[in-house]
């Protein structure tokens, strides 16, 4: 009760100072402006639709190469086991998969590749999609658009120096379903799109991303 005392003598002081029936002066009215500004994140504007998910049909020894694509070695990395000898940096040590067959996609500006199983059912195993733009603006927005045509997308922020990429699953390999691994780059004016037929981890495909950067 005593520590409420102080307490009370000060409200009542404060009463007193009013209750004479004196009320005083009416404070004038005031009027106050508030400025509320927000920022907005513009919409992706682009005009590149990403392809749509599908899967690859395999290749079988002795089959005529599929239309589009021409029997030759990938200008960006070498095949490995058992096309190249295994050394260096290769595709086969790296995706974790032997290769027999390799071809060149020549509807891909620059070119891309296809890299296929050496067991039946002989599916392609993994292949480099590159893209390019008038501008590197044009080309990171692709990404972004590639990105978001598939699920889990994972971003891998300097996955080499001065780049960034997104790795995400979609289909690739027919049994696989939309599991399997991807990883999109931009670099520069090109956008790159790695697939791969592993759906039980992404790194694989960022480390082709890392292997093929310096390519573009």
């Amino acid at each position: 009760m005593k520590r409420l005392l102080p307490v009370l003598l000060a409200v009542l002081v404060l009463a007193g100072c009013t209750s004479n029936g004196n009320p005083g002066p009416t404070p004038p009215a005031s009027t106050h402006t508030l400025t509320q500004t927000s920022t907005r994140t513009p919409p992706l504007v682009v005009k590149f639709r990403a392809p749509a998910p599908a899967t690859v049909r395999p290749l079988p020894p002795g089959a005529k190469a599929h239309t589009g694509e021409t029997d030759r070695r990938c200008p960006y990395i070498k095949t490995g086991l058992n096309q190249d000898e295994n050394t260096g940096v290769n595709l086969a040590d790296i995706e974790g998969d032997r290769v027999y067959r390799t071809t060149v996609l020549a509807a891909y500006k620059p070119v891309g590749c296809r890299f296929y199983f050496i067991g039946p059912p002989y599916e392609a195993t993994a292949d480099i999609r590159p893209y390019t733009f008038a501008t590197a603006t044009e080309a990171y927005n692709a990404m972004v658009v590639v990105a978001r045509s598939g699920t889990n997308p994972i971003p891998e922020r300097e996955f080499v120096k001065g780049a960034t990429g997104v790795a995400y699953r979609t289909k690739f390999f027919g049994q696989d379903g939309a599991r399997d691994w991807a990883f999109v780059f931009a670099k520069g004016k090109h956008m790159v799109i790695i697939h791969t037929q592993r759906k039980d981890t992404s790194r694989n495909a960022v480390y082709l991303g890392q292997a093929i950067a310096a390519k573009f």
